[in-house]
């Protein structure tokens, strides 16, 4: 058995269960005027805007729409807009296929707002380990929530989260305001010694020190957490080891690191919204198939370093030590995607509050 492959059956008995501004949106024609009759001319996607975008239409997009002759539409935004999106549209979903991550998914679910899928539907579904799919959507990608930072202006890797309040990084250090979720996860286990990723007041408290304190960067998109790295205006922050892997490659000053109290995993995945057009349903599910098959897996590890959850992909050599390893995997823990579900808005509201009054 090759190394990827031992990888992924250790982070799958390691890991245990999972469970976490438009744009684009013309709705160019589908045949059967999007009732039950024939072959779409487009499938609308939600998902994220930027180099994902890019990547997706690269991975998945061309090869979809040279097999089946059906193009993509996109409806970009943060995931949580997106997600309330189809909530208040639930009965004409804006959208056929939707990226979310984890936390995005479950809260779905939990809304009943995703079809049932199966390997009828998504053929590579049966490829994929419980613990990267539910009943009604499944994951894409993976990667670990880390300390990311500048090694030219840090001289020794830093190995504790508590280097968000080393006052020789002040106004330097990042936070990703668009959600603080995993801010606030990584500053729980600073806090805890590693113990626990809830304990979300004694983070909160550690979240107000940093942003009171610290003078620190507000973040809102991969995009803008890159360019800071590269002009040198941060040098460190919270946010996914599969980005700090791209932006590096690009020759920005930026790696990651796991810190002692361990980090998170974080995971995006697709589902299909319930009462698409019945001509849209199959469809919809042979483009999910795709972001699962090898082809697209390979694209995404040596574009932008993310695993894809299919554990019979092979790697190529040049991207593999940039995956997520063995040894993180010590360190690593799967986000309780129904307990941020449930928390994500109030968390967001109170750190909004947090960064009015000291900001």
């Amino acid at each position: 058995m090759d190394e990827q492959s031992i990888l992924r059956r250790e982070y799958l008995r390691r890991a245990g269960a999972f469970g976490a501004t438009v744009g684009g949106t013309g709705l160019a024609g589908c045949l059967g005027s999007g009732g039950s009759g024939g072959k779409p001319n487009v499938l609308r996607l939600g998902t994220w805007g930027g180099t994902w975008q890019d990547l997706m239409i690269k991975a998945v997009v061309k090869p979809y729409k040279k097999e089946t002759g059906i193009n993509a539409e996109y409806v970009l935004g943060d995931n949580t807009d997106r997600l309330n999106k189809i909530i208040a549209q639930k009965k004409k979903p804006p959208v056929d296929v939707s990226q979310q991550d984890g936390s995005g998914l479950v809260r779905g679910s939990n809304a009943g707002l995703w079809k049932r899928l199966d390997p009828e539907l998504v053929p590579m579904l049966d490829k994929i380990p419980d613990n990267f799919k539910s009943d009604d959507w499944v994951m894409q990608i993976f990667a670990a929530s880390g300390l990311l930072y500048n090694q030219k202006k840090i001289d020794s890797k830093p190995t504790s989260w508590d280097a968000y309040l080393d006052p020789k990084y002040k106004g330097k250090v990042g936070l990703f305001t668009e959600d603080p979720t995993h801010d606030l996860l990584a500053f729980s286990l600073a806090k805890t010694q590693g113990e626990s990723f809830k304990e979300i007041d004694k983070a909160f408290e550690m979240y107000e020190k940093v942003v009171k304190d610290m003078n620190p960067e507000f973040i809102t998109s991969s995009e803008e957490y890159g360019k800071l790295f590269a002009q040198e205006k941060i040098v460190l922050g919270r946010y996914w080891s599969a980005r700090a892997a791209q932006w590096q490659s690009e020759g920005k000053p930026v790696t990651s690191s796991i810190p002692k109290s361990g980090a998170m995993t974080t995971n995006f995945g697709n589902a299909i919204p319930k009462n698409i057009p019945d001509n849209k349903a199959k469809w919809a599910g042979k483009f999910i198939d795709y972001t699962l098959r090898e082809q697209a897996a390979k694209v995404v590890a040596e574009e932008m370093y993310y695993t894809n959850p299919n554990p019979d992909t092979r790697y190529p050599d040049s991207v593999t030590d940039k995956l997520v390893n063995s040894s993180d995997l010590e360190k690593l823990n799967v986000p309780d995607f129904d307990w941020i579900a449930k928390n994500r808005s109030s968390w967001r509201e109170r750190a909004n509050k947090i960064i009015n009054k000291h900001g």
